[in-house]
């Protein structure tokens, strides 16, 4: 089966090319055939026109096809024919009840008229579909409708299980970073982007989202280093670009910005050393003939307090990255213990965090930690994945 998607603002609609009813007339299904595959080509390419008329000729001959119907509801739906599309995906449904595509492209329609309740049921029952192959499509799409509602934690839940039903479906990742990103959220948006970067979802949303986060981190290297690469691959997409330079530029004002104050900050250090160094410079009553003294004791203590000033420096402990593997999350302690037993059964040597979310008590099950985000997922994908353990690497500043 080939499956073909589209986007209908944000919402996702599937199509596909499926046997044709046995009790037709041979010659008749090659006909209809012939004319809905004509059409579904037009379709793909935008010439909704042709595909119109190519589809409605396969319609003339199998009215009652739920292959034709379908694809003859997305086209009227492209072109504005909106009560026409609604009928086709109807009576789509009703000659084939299990088709849970169907009801995906008939949500898809009513979110886009924004009658949201409706659109969630036939989303849902798409979802609910135990032979549907498309389930993280659906459940998306329902992740969309719930942001529409304004229900934030139903929207955070679904985009969630939408990635563990596809790890590859990119606009999930794309959507879950932003909300991450606009709850200041930064570390869980950094670990949705690199999970993203790390599946092989290379796109110029990823990257800008990895721009944005790092620049929110104060790590404006980094920032440009990837807007820049996200500026590579939007090279084609306008509007995107305008929002990468404005980001560059920015990223570059806070690089200098940056830069200053570093500079500003030694130059205050060193008049401060040379304060401290004629302050705490003995007085000694001086010859004629040992002027030289005084500048040779001055050199001495400011040579000290330079390696005084080194070794501070050395002293300081910067912050640390490191990197972990969340492998689940619970409100029952006694199911987080199983767990970790299970993982203790295995050699592995897990830990068990509690923390407060939300003034519930959740109780995580980690494994780690990583210096390098690489190490962490190399980890999960060998030791844990190959077991039937599902996870995520998540960071955490030690």
């Amino acid at each position: 089966m080939r499956v073909i998607q589209l986007l209908l603002v944000g919402i996702i609609l599937i199509y596909s090319c499926a046997p044709k009813p046995e009790h037709i007339g041979k010659e008749t299904v090659q006909n209809a055939t012939y004319y809905y595959k004509i059409g579904l080509s037009y379709l793909n390419s935008d010439n909704n026109s042709q595909a119109l008329y190519y589809l409605n000729k396969a319609y003339e001959i199998n009215p009652n096809d739920p292959e034709i119907l379908n694809a003859l509801g997305i086209a009227y739906s492209k072109v504005g024919e909106y009560e026409k599309a609604k009928k086709m995906f109807l009576k789509a449904i009703e000659k084939d009840p299990d088709r849970a595509e169907t009801y995906t492209n008939l949500g898809a329609l009513l979110a886009k008229e924004k009658q949201y309740e409706k659109a969630l049921w036939y989303f849902q029952k798409a979802a609910q579909n135990p032979n549907y192959l498309k389930k993280d499509v659906a459940i998306y799409n329902m992740a969309l409708i719930y942001k529409q509602l304004g229900n934030l934690k139903l929207y955070e839940e679904n985009l969630k299980k939408a990635i563990s039903y596809n790890s590859f479906l990119l606009p999930a990742y794309i959507s879950l970073g932003e909300l991450y990103l606009q709850q200041n959220r930064y570390e869980d948006a950094l670990t949705v982007y690199l999970t993203a970067k790390d599946k092989g979802l290379i796109s110029p949303q990823i990257f800008v989202g990895l721009g944005k986060v790092y620049i929110h981190l104060g790590e404006y290297e980094k920032a440009k280093d990837y807007l820049l690469k996200a500026k590579k691959l939007a090279k084609d997409n306008d509007l995107l670009l305008i929002r990468i330079n404005r980001l560059l530029n920015l990223t570059d004002r806070k690089i200098i910005e940056k830069t200053e104050r570093e500079i500003e900050k030694k130059v205050k250090e060193k008049k401060l050393e040379t304060k401290t160094t004629k302050a705490s410079t003995p007085q000694i009553p001086q010859k004629k003939q040992k002027k030289e003294e005084p500048k040779q004791l001055e050199r001495v203590e400011t040579a000290k307090k330079t390696e005084e000033i080194q070794e501070e420096k050395k002293s300081v402990v910067k912050p640390k990255i490191r990197f972990y593997v969340l492998v689940g999350r619970f409100s029952d302690e006694q199911k987080a213990m199983e767990l970790v037993d299970k993982l203790r059964t295995k050699g592995f040597s897990p830990q068990l965090k509690k923390e407060t979310v939300d003034e519930n008590t959740i109780y995580s099950v980690i494994i780690g930690y990583f210096k390098e985000y690489r190490e962490a997922s190399k980890f999960y994908r060998k030791k844990l994945k190959p077991l039937g353990l599902r996870g995520i690497v998540k960071f955490i500043r030690m």
